[in-house]
């Protein structure tokens, strides 16, 4: 049990969960698998440098080491913050594996100076990606999982910060077989393994939710697919139909663009009317693509006065729109009925697909209301 073969292991390590990740998982481009990739090939180059650099090799392999391993640190940073989707400042990246370049290769003659730094700006890396993971885990588990063992690696490294450059008599060398020493590389080598686990982990949260949006959304628009909205507007008329307004809103001569301008327009002039809608609504409102050019909509807690300026706007926004990206207006005719208590969502939507064939046939372009909406 001595620091250069923990050293070693954590360099095996590294490499045998690095290697099990690409046969196993693949890497795609700017994944948070990706990010933890190169924190892992970090961690085996920083390591087989700073084992060379402390075994009578060049001074300059010690602290490339180190540089290296901060750039480790960095990755792991990287890779919770892709996984979380939280924007991290690129410079925050990239400034401490410079600062502990230039400030080893400076203090290299001062050992407890050199050895105190690094430690101190690899620790705080390790806190910071500990503090993404752990702020608002919830009963996520491989959140906690990556977040302890980032916790648990961290304190030990800010402690022989703290330790060296407080009482450097006490704190022998980086390779001696110092307590601390000891039980900080059995931890990481414990935590490459935990942190794999962890974000592959993620990596299979983030699948499951791909696969959840590919079953419940339209893909050209973005909106809820049919048999989504439909489930979800059954709940939601289940729990409480209070000033609740049912919209069928059809874009008018939508056929005649496809015939005339071809699908690929007619695609873009969907994917836009999704944009206006996601853009208009509330998030408490329900709206889904219910079948070619048409889309429903459930709005909640919706009163007269309120109804009126949306459906105007959805008006002119969905022809400004059109008119901006395609050069061509497009309008919608649509049919509002208010759920009454008690009526099934097929029944609203009867009602308010009997509204939408009146619209259409007093001439397109506008929005009939039934008793009660406005």
């Amino acid at each position: 049990m001595d620091v250069v073969t923990l050293l070693a292991a954590v360099l095996v390590n590294a490499l045998l969960m690095s290697l099990a990740l690409a046969i196993s998982v693949g890497m795609r481009v700017r994944s948070g698998l990706q990010a933890w990739q190169f924190m892992l090939l970090g961690q085996a180059l920083g390591v087989g440098l700073l084992i060379s650099g402390t075994q009578g090799g060049p001074r300059l392999l010690a602290t490339l080491g180190v540089v290296t391993l901060s750039f480790s640190a960095a990755a792991m940073v990287l890779t919770a913050s892709r996984f979380l989707s939280v924007a991290v400042p690129r410079l925050g990246l990239l400034l401490p594996p410079l600062v502990l370049g230039v400030g080893h290769a400076a203090l290299f003659q001062e050992r407890s100076a050199a050895i105190g730094l690094t430690n101190l700006i690899i620790g705080s890396q390790m806190l910071w990606g500990t503090w993404l993971l752990l702020r608002g885990a919830g009963r996520v588990r491989w959140r906690w999982l990556c977040g302890l063992a980032a916790l648990g690696n961290g304190v030990l490294t800010l402690g022989r910060a703290v330790l060296v450059l407080g009482w450097p008599e006490v704190y022998p060398r980086f390779i001696a077989p110092h307590p601390l020493n000891l039980s900080h590389l059995m931890l990481l080598n414990a935590s490459l393994v935990l942190g794999t686990m962890g974000f592959l982990l993620a990596h299979r949260d983030e699948a499951e939710q791909a696969l959840v949006r590919l079953a419940s959304l339209d893909m050209l628009t973005g909106l809820l697919n049919r048999r989504e909205w439909v489930n979800r507007a059954g709940r939601a008329l289940g729990a409480s139909h209070e000033r609740t307004l049912m919209l069928m809103l059809d874009l008018d001569h939508f056929k005649r663009i496809n015939d005339e301008r071809g699908h690929p327009v007619g695609d873009e002039v969907l994917r836009l009317t999704g944009e206006v809608l996601r853009g208009e609504l509330r998030a408490s409102d329900l709206v889904g693509r219910y079948g070619g050019e048409e889309f429903c909509l459930l709005l909640r807690h919706c009163e007269p006065e309120a109804f009126g300026r949306l459906d105007a706007r959805l008006h002119q926004a969905l022809r400004r729109r059109c008119e901006a990206s395609l050069g061509f207006a497009v309008d919608f005719s649509a049919g509002a009925v208010r759920v009454q208590p008690g009526e099934t969502l097929a029944a609203a939507i009867q009602r308010a697909d009997a509204q939408l064939y009146r619209a259409k046939h007093a001439g397109r372009g506008r929005t009939l209301c039934a008793d009660g909406v406005l």
